[in-house]
């Protein structure tokens, strides 16, 4: 006879299992071991096979589902039954004295191991006495394929797919994983804590010992962290992060690993089919109410309710995008990528807001507290669009976010007027670049609201260089036709100056020159231009002017790379 369950047990590195009952059964011949991690795993069980069991498995059954299980398995004469308590299961109690009762008028012995203790050991430390080093690879391959495809396949679980993939994979490796985003939130993970990952500088490659078609990374921190790349089949970048905790990852380990990612390949092709409906249902329901499309009261009232919008509410447009350089540069495919960066970055930071996708830029219809000040509407989003601006940098190092936003409207159909608005001052943010607008964090992402355009609503209509030129007074054209090498230095020196109100000593300080320098600049500035600085309607109109001269540049810059 080969191994049985009496030999196992006198293993040393089993010697933390005992016995329940059933010890009528401890000469059953060991022919193979598994985990019971789907019910559905019955299906692939060839017989005299080991069971590994949290119950986890059985924790949506009703007791007579589970039963049915339990005589199933007892039909492929199975060798015993190893419990590892600790995980929520509904009528667990129940279930453990009733599965006591049938492995003891069976012969089937029923064990315990320790929670902390990995199902893994007692994987390799069963095959390694049943089959040589290449089989043992085969079988656990072929153990841990079919309990994962088990769980696709399933429709029993939690409901939440990914998590329990996820939770099936930390029990075989004995180490928590989790699944991160290309922004680096963290999407789901092992257990009930949220997980932080960030690539170190000492990431380098890892060899997994058995053939892959993914790249393994390694980096050492207060723990090792074992780090796969995954290139979704929908077009998305993930990081699997393996968090080093418990127990040593090995090539065992990564057998579990491949299988997992299969599962979860699976699991986010079922899932974007779904959500891409949704997106696009939602989506058309949104075009044609920002652009004011006719539809009948009672077909808005139930489109707009199967969406998770109400008509009466009170609601803001803004709109969001990045650099155009960036989309000049870039092709099609990558001109996807990063706006997939940003309709990311825009769900994860603005969760309540309904997302309207177009060509280049994110539409967010965001329902908002009609009492709230402008103040508190313009701080909140100030924080928001910093961390946007931040999760895009982490892909892309010169991707920065702007976002003009509109008034806020009562009503659903009244969502074209601040959405025409939040469009016009976005575009203005594109035409007159950090001349205006409100400079958010120290990565200078940049937000305008219309209503704080003013005089640029009527400017920005104005495509016509020539035209924009008559707003700038003649005494500031007098500085931009100053030839020499020193004219840049000089306009910036000037906004400074009227930015910090011409106050010399803060405008020396924001431009890292000497007092002095500042002071001899502005006078020759004044020499050139002629400006009665002690004028507040001529400095409004020099102020009015640099902004004027920022549009025209740069409406000459895109006429060029057209």
């Amino acid at each position: 006879m080969g191994l049985t369950v009496e030999d196992l047990l006198e293993i040393e590195q089993a010697n933390q299992i005992s016995l329940i009952c059933g010890a009528k059964g401890l000469k059953n011949e060991i022919k193979g071991v598994t985990i019971i991690e789907a019910p559905d795993i019955v299906h692939f069980i060839t017989g005299g096979e080991l069971l590994l069991t949290g119950l986890y498995a059985f924790q949506s059954c009703s007791i007579s589902e589970y039963k049915k299980y339990i005589y199933e398995l007892h039909k492929k004469k199975v060798s015993g039954i190893i419990l590892k308590p600790g995980r929520v299961v509904e009528d667990a109690e129940i279930k453990i004295a009733w599965l006591k009762k049938f492995a003891e008028e069976n012969s089937i012995p029923l064990m315990e191991m320790p929670f902390e203790m990995s199902f893994q050991i007692i994987l390799s430390t069963v095959m390694e006495r049943l089959f040589n080093e290449e089989v043992t690879q085969l079988k656990y391959y072929k153990t841990t394929h079919d309990n994962f495809m088990a769980l696709s396949f399933s429709d029993k679980g939690t409901g939440h797919r990914i998590e329990d993939i996820l939770n099936m994979l930390e029990k075989l490796i004995g180490n928590p994983v989790a699944l991160f985003q290309q922004n680096m939130h963290c999407y789901a993970c092992s257990g009930d804590t949220p997980h932080e990952f960030q690539f170190s500088h000492k990431v380098r490659k890892y060899n997994p010992g058995i053939l892959t078609n993914y790249e393994y990374l390694v980096q050492q921190g207060q723990q090792t962290q074992y780090i796969v790349q995954l290139d979704l089949n929908v077009g998305t970048k993930m990081y699997l992060v393996i968090t080093e905790v418990t127990s040593e990852f090995n090539p065992m380990n990564c057998i579990a690993v491949e299988n997992a990612i299969v599962s979860l390949q699976y699991e986010f092709a079922r899932d974007f089919a779904v959500s891409e409906l949704e997106k696009k249902f939602q989506n058309d329901i949104l075009y044609s109410i920002l652009h004011g499309k006719n539809m009948p009261m009672e077909e808005l009232q139930k489109n707009t309710a199967l969406i998770g919008m109400d008509l009466d509410s009170s609601y803001r447009v803004i709109v969001f995008g990045t650099t155009s350089d960036i989309w000049r540069k870039r092709n099609i495919n990558e001109r996807i990528f990063y706006l997939n960066i940003l309709e990311e970055a825009v769900r994860h930071w603005i969760p309540e807001c309904k997302i309207h996708r177009e060509t280049d830029r994110i539409v967010a219809v965001r329902k908002e507290n009609p009492d709230a000040a402008q103040s508190e509407c313009r701080q909140d989003l100030r924080k928001k669009l910093e961390r946007i601006q931040a999760a895009v940098l982490q892909q892309h190092r010169n991707l920065h976010v702007k976002a003009g936003g509109g008034k806020l409207v009562k009503g659903l159909t009244n969502l074209p007027e601040t959405y025409h608005e939040a469009n016009d001052a976005y575009m203005f943010v594109d035409i007159a670049g950090d001349a205006v607008g409100d400079v958010v964090g120290e990565n200078k992402a940049q937000m305008v609201l219309f209503s704080d355009l003013g005089i640029f609503k009527l400017l920005c209509q104005i495509e016509d260089p020539d035209a924009l030129m008559e707003y700038v007074p003649e005494s500031l054209q007098k500085l931009f036709d100053y030839k020499k090498p020193q004219r840049d230095d000089l306009i910036v020196t000037l906004k400074t100056y009227l930015d910090h109100n011409q106050n010399l000593s803060k405008t020396a300080q924001d431009l890292f020159v000497h007092y002095k320098t500042a002071a001899y600049r502005m006078e020759k500035i004044a020499k050139i231009t002629g400006i009665d600085f002690d004028n507040a309607n001529e400095i409004l109109a020099v102020r009015i002017g640099l902004v004027v001269y920022q549009m025209i540049g740069n409406y000459r810059k895109n006429s060029e790379n057209e």
